[in-house]
């Protein structure tokens, strides 16, 4: 029988190196070498923010605009440090290879508080990725995050909404659908 744990590191792997077209391996070997610089044995491996520009410079993306790189930290830094599953994260909104509604769906499901497999997003979650796709692209005229909850929500103020709706809405939606396509 073979570990689950390094079998489910595998197909996070695989998904990131279809969506992203870069090789497993170097996020393979970006993680040992992050693990190996900051000498951690196990746990959670944390990332600097130099660090992290300087992972991220090497695998080719976010080199263009380093505005976007800054606003995609800013969505998970946190203390300065980002764990690998972020600088992944932070690598896969960068990323041009894949089309916005898959891109916000690896980020909500990667990262919602209540689990990856959870199939609702919560109003305090929703709002918060609605601020960062906001910074991360730039968006101008882009309602509160309140409002567009509201709005998502069809003039309700719902504690949560499922995950399809939220992710079908967000990408279909003026002002954010012409930048998530």
């Amino acid at each position: 029988m073979g570990n689950t744990k390094s079998n489910r590191s595998s197909l996070e792997m695989k998904r990131l190196e279809e969506i992203t077209g870069i090789p497993r391996q170097t996020f393979i070997d970006m993680h040992e070498n992050i693990k190996r610089k900051s000498g951690t044995e196990g746990g959670t491996v944390l990332v600097s923010r130099a660090d992290a520009r300087h992972e991220i410079n090497q695998t080719g993306v976010g080199y263009n605009n380093q505005k976007q790189v800054d606003a995609a930290f800013g969505f998970f830094e946190e203390n300065g440090n980002f764990t690998t599953e972020e600088l992944f994260s932070i690598i896969v909104m960068l990323a041009e290879t894949m089309d916005g509604v898959n891109r916000l769906s690896y980020v909500v499901d990667t990262h919602n508080p209540k689990g990856a497999d959870s199939e609702n997003v919560s109003r305090k979650y929703g709002q918060r990725i609605l601020e960062c796709i906001t910074e991360f692209y730039g968006i101008k005229n882009a309602d509160k995050p309140e409002h567009v909850w509201v709005a998502l929500c069809g003039g309700t103020d719902k504690a949560k909404v499922t995950r399809e709706h939220f992710v079908k809405y967000v990408t279909s939606t003026d002002p954010y659908q012409d930048f998530l396509i």
